[in-house]
């Protein structure tokens, strides 16, 4: 997968959502770069609003913490990566000045 890079920052608290693959590797790696002072929590969902069967609209999706204590609440730049790969993933802004840019990328995605 081509890497995706999304932000947050004091304007907009919460990035683009970045959808993963699940026909992919699960394996996920997450870097995210502070600047500024603040703090930033990345998020994991399940919840998928184009699923054919039980879609969840965006605006009701639940969100959880990402495992890694690193970028939960965060205070300076951090990688992580998941061991699974959940629907969708984003980062938002907790509080403070400045910006977190986010960027996932996915192993073995077919790319076209």
């Amino acid at each position: 997968m081509r890497s995706i890079v999304v932000t947050a920052n004091t304007g907009q608290a919460t990035s683009n959502l970045v959808r993963l693959d699940e026909w992919a590797h699960p394996q996920v790696n997450i870097q995210c770069v502070l600047s500024g002072t603040g703090n930033y929590t990345v998020q994991q969902s399940m919840d998928d609003p184009n699923d054919p069967f039980n879609p969840v609209p965006v605006g009701s999706m639940t969100w959880f913490p990402s495992a890694d204590a690193a970028v939960v609440g965060a205070t300076a730049s951090a990688m992580s990566s998941f061991s699974f790969a959940p629907r969708f993933v984003r980062v938002i802004w907790n509080s403070g000045t400045g910006t977190v840019t986010m960027t996932v990328t996915q192993y073995n995605v077919v790319s076209l």
